[in-house]
């Protein structure tokens, strides 16, 4: 299996705020398209998560949650890619 080391500067941050039972399905949801997004917990009480994303995959994971926004709310407080 071969493996691309990604570094920190490849990747960018979105933070988000959805509904703490969300948790799971977002990140099943992102873990089913194979690597467009690495989703962590930054506080897990709150819903707030982070998504590492590239150049590439930023504006196909900033579709995904607007869809989420059919089936509850989604905040993005924070996308480092606006600063690029």
């Amino acid at each position: 299996m071969i493996e691309k080391n990604i570094n920190q500067e490849d990747t960018l941050k979105i933070k988000a705020v959805i509904p703490p039972e969300e948790v799971v399905f977002v990140d099943m949801v992102f873990k089913s398209y194979e690597g467009i997004a690495m989703l962590t917990l930054h506080e897990a009480e709150q819903g707030l998560i982070n998504l590492d994303v590239t150049e590439g995959t930023r504006s196909q994971v900033l579709e995904i949650l607007d869809d989420f926004k059919e089936m509850f709310p989604v905040k993005i407080v924070y996308d480092e890619g606006l600063e690029c």
